[in-house]
């Protein structure tokens, strides 16, 4: 991915793109993976980076939902189970097994659990990971040597995916460049564009040079998440708001909390909802809440009063409880739940189904939804843009699409496993010049080489982007990440011809993003 030949692109394409996507979180890129496998022209725009709201502050499962399976939501626990399915066998290098524990702390808990997740195992059918099984107490200890054993009958143990969604929307965006379409972060949309009442187009800005472009398109798809609602008032002002927004806050703390790579989860805590402890990149993530904000922002904040109740929700579960000064790093994303105007209640009770609705002038807008569905999410969309924009009718090839990098099997041997089969660029570099295999930050395992990379293909404009969704060091450990931004700057100044100005500036707006993710 080369920026400026993709801008160049951008202003010069005088035929109308078959499919215009508004949003590059996991939906949007959802939406243009499928359309690609059709053989549409397609662009993406993203007005900052590919996944920097909601997208790369998930718990990082791939799952097909016990919760839903308890709110009888059956048909989306089936759907999710066979899209976690294919995550497994097509992005090995990004997607992979996770074992977790539930705790039980009496025969009858034990036998209720496990007849739960028997019928988890049930709906998977035969892209289940593994059967679920009951362990006694020793076993469960033996899985989980840090779990608080007073009063510990045993545990019921089950599998699911986890990943690193932040690499999974670059390389899905590489995938749309590599397919001859295009993928733009930093563009923003100004107002849609009509003829005749019917939306045809959109005027959009690069954020970083202030240039605007017309932008026409044959079916014009808006996935952009919590900011769903101000584009179809634009599009109408008769427009009945359907986003209602929810923070999920979590903490990550070193790995020793886990040490043997199982997770654990907690089914109930006093708000109603499960907590995961889950094992990730060398450390530990624990949450989520589900707290109604409806802070439209960038930068969600967690607060305090999260931050304690997370603590407080996995202390009786552990030996060693969590402390604050435990917290590494402390992070919160906003769900876009979709609901019904007419209804209320808590967020937690809201559907993770996704909706599409076409409006008067043929916008299409998809919401709701969760990271585990988000390629079935967008073959539906482009099911919807084939009627309304009059495209050649073509069936879905998204599920036999492979992505750009993704190797044949799950065997990368190298230390660059998420990088698939351009890990051998990384160890190439690195052996030309071994400098480049050193570490960002003594606590990070991130190398220059990998900033590097991100320069150079992933279309990484600011110490963010390197620090929090190229690399996760941000999420992994929020000092470490503050300690080497203005290194990262002065690497990133010197690659791409910026001057100390530039470099100041984009260590400044690191900063005062990383300030939240310290407690």
């Amino acid at each position: 991915m080369n920026r400026g030949k993709g801008i160049t692109r951008l202003e010069n394409e005088d035929a109308p793109w078959d499919v215009v996507i508004i949003g590059g979180g996991a939906t949007g890129l959802g939406c243009a993976l499928d359309s690609i496998s059709r053989g549409y022209r397609t662009l993406v725009i993203e007005q900052a980076d590919f996944g920097k709201r909601t997208s790369s502050r998930s718990t990082k499962l791939i799952h097909g939902g016990v919760r839903y399976l308890k709110q009888g939501n059956i048909s989306l626990v089936r759907e999710s189970l066979a899209e976690r399915g294919w995550l497994l066998e097509h992005v090995p290098h990004l997607v992979h097994p996770q074992p977790f524990l539930i705790p039980t702390y009496s025969v009858w808990e034990t036998w209720y659990y496990r007849l739960g997740l028997w019928m988890y195992d049930l709906l998977a059918g035969n892209l289940r990971i593994h059967s679920s099984l009951r362990c006694n107490r020793e076993k469960a200890l033996e899985r989980v040597p840090t779990l608080k054993s007073e009063g510990l009958s045993g545990g019921v143990v089950y599998w699911d995916g986890q990943f690193d969604e932040a690499r999974l929307c670059i390389q899905l965006a590489q995938t749309i460049w590599a397919r001859g379409s295009l993928a733009l972060n930093y563009v923003r949309m100004n107002r849609l564009l009509k003829t005749d009442g019917r939306v045809n187009g959109i005027e959009v800005s690069d954020t970083i040079t202030n240039k605007s472009y017309t932008v026409k398109g044959r079916a014009i798809i808006q996935a952009t998440g919590i900011f769903s609602d101000t584009i179809r008032s634009e599009d109408s002002s008769g427009a009945k708001p359907m986003i209602r927004s929810s923070r999920g806050t979590h903490v990550v703390v070193d790995g020793k909390f886990l040490p043997n790579g199982n997770a654990i989860m907690i089914p109930k805590t006093s708000d109603g909802r499960l907590l995961f402890l889950v094992p990730w990149l060398d450390k530990v993530i624990v949450g989520t809440t589900d707290v109604p904000d409806e802070n439209i922002c960038l930068e969600p904040k967690p607060t305090y009063e999260e931050v304690d109740f997370i603590l407080e929700s996995a202390a009786p579960y552990l030996s060693r409880p969590i402390q604050r000064e435990d917290v590494l790093s402390v992070f919160s994303g906003l769900r876009p739940l979709v609901m019904d105007p007419r209804k209320k209640g808590k967020t937690s009770s809201l559907s993770r189904n996704h909706v599409i609705e076409v409006s008067e002038s043929g916008l299409i807008t998809i919401a709701g939804g969760k990271w585990t569905t988000f390629r079935k999410m967008g073959e539906d969309a482009i099911d919807k843009a084939m009627v309304v924009g009059g495209l050649a009718e073509r069936s879905s090839r998204s599920r036999t699409l492979r992505l750009y990098g993704c190797p044949k099997d799950e065997s990368v041997p190298s230390r660059f496993r998420s990088y698939g089969t351009h890990s051998d660029t990384l160890e190439d570099w690195i052996r030309e010049k071994p400098q480049l295999g050193e570490v960002i930050h003594p606590r990070l395992a991130y190398t220059w080489a990998e900033v590097l990379y991100a320069l150079r293909n992933e279309l990484a404009e600011s110490v963010e982007d390197i620090l929090a969704r190229r690399t996760r060091s941000l999420f992994l450990d929020a000092k470490a990440a503050v300690d080497c931004a203005a290194l990262v700057a002065e690497f990133m100044a010197s690659e791409l011809g910026r001057d100390q100005a530039w470099a100041k500036s984009s260590v400044d707006s690191f900063l005062e993003i990383a300030e939240s993710y310290k407690i």
